[in-house]
């Protein structure tokens, strides 16, 4: 198996809410997260196929750059980051791209930040030689990936939830991309806590609920627990805004976790407030 896929990270009390820490599955240079983790196994066999070069594009504001920077050095690769819509000497201002300089990352600009131009781009450079790899955006499986290597992409996140403790009764689980719940659902769906009663998914982007029930059906995954779905955004808050929240010592990431505490506090629901250690909050991952 790939770099430091197989690890599991803690799952903590904090303030009567167990915490699923995969924030601390971390890289020296910060990156952090579920994601990582993701990023490590598919440049992992990436490598494993001859690929020599990363080739990755996203906002500035994206740890996805970071990530594919520090894990290309790590296996030896080489990475070329795309940029769109800035210059280096504002680009590197923000954090993830110099993560991703420190790294040793080659970049490219464009003049848009749209992400289908930056993707396309990436498409381009990536099919000029055949050892370059274009990690795909959102960090996840290419899209020529057959079902069982999409099966094996989300078995690394699926091992995750052998340390659930049996006591959990609700599992809350951030909804973006939809990567990170698919493979919980996929470990639940062959695991689960003894005490397991209810899932709830929590949309912090756009509503992808009709591509994970594709998704799960393709890998007939179905865990046998009710699933309910709280959509955030965008009446609650859209994905690209950020909020501040702490549980006990723990920062939540602005983007996801933090967005699902300022709405539990406003609307009080029983899985929040019962802080008997019976809720377990899945935290996708931390700052960088």
């Amino acid at each position: 198996m790939p770099v430091a896929t197989a690890q599991l990270t803690p799952v903590e009390l904090h303030g009567g809410l167990l915490l699923k820490r995969e924030d601390q599955h971390r890289h020296p240079s910060g990156v952090n997260g579920s994601k990582l983790r993701a990023c490590q196994y598919l440049l992992g066999r990436a490598r494993e196929r001859g690929a020599t070069r990363v080739i990755s594009a996203a906002s500035v504001l994206s740890p996805q750059n970071a990530m594919a920077a520090v894990v290309a050095r790590d296996l030896g690769m080489s990475c070329t980051v795309i940029l769109g819509g800035t210059k280096p000497e504002t680009a590197l201002r923000h954090r993830s791209p110099a993560i991703a300089a420190a790294a040793g990352a080659d970049f490219e600009y464009i003049k848009v930040g749209y992400n289908p131009a930056l993707q396309r781009a990436a498409r381009q450079l990536a099919a000029a030689d055949r050892y370059y790899y274009h990690l795909s955006y959102g960090v996840t499986y290419p899209p020529d990936a057959t079902t069982w290597e999409i099966r094996d992409f989300y078995a690394v996140g699926a091992a995750q939830v052998a340390n659930l403790p049996d006591s959990v009764r609700t599992l809350v689980i951030p909804f973006g991309s939809g990567n990170t719940a698919c493979g919980v659902l996929l470990g639940l769906a062959e695991h689960a806590p003894a005490a397991l009663e209810r899932i709830i998914t929590i949309g912090i982007g756009p509503d992808r609920r009709q591509w994970l029930d594709d998704r799960l059906g393709e890998l007939d995954a179905y865990p046998p627990f009710p699933m309910e779905h709280v959509q955030l955004h965008p009446d609650f808050a859209t994905y690209g805004d950020k909020m501040k929240a702490s549980i006990g010592n723990v920062r939540l990431h602005e983007t996801y976790e933090a967005k699902i505490a300022v709405w539990a506090e406003q609307n009080r629901p029983g899985w929040w407030t019962r802080r008997d250690g019976s809720t377990c909050l899945w935290v996708v991952g931390g700052p960088i």
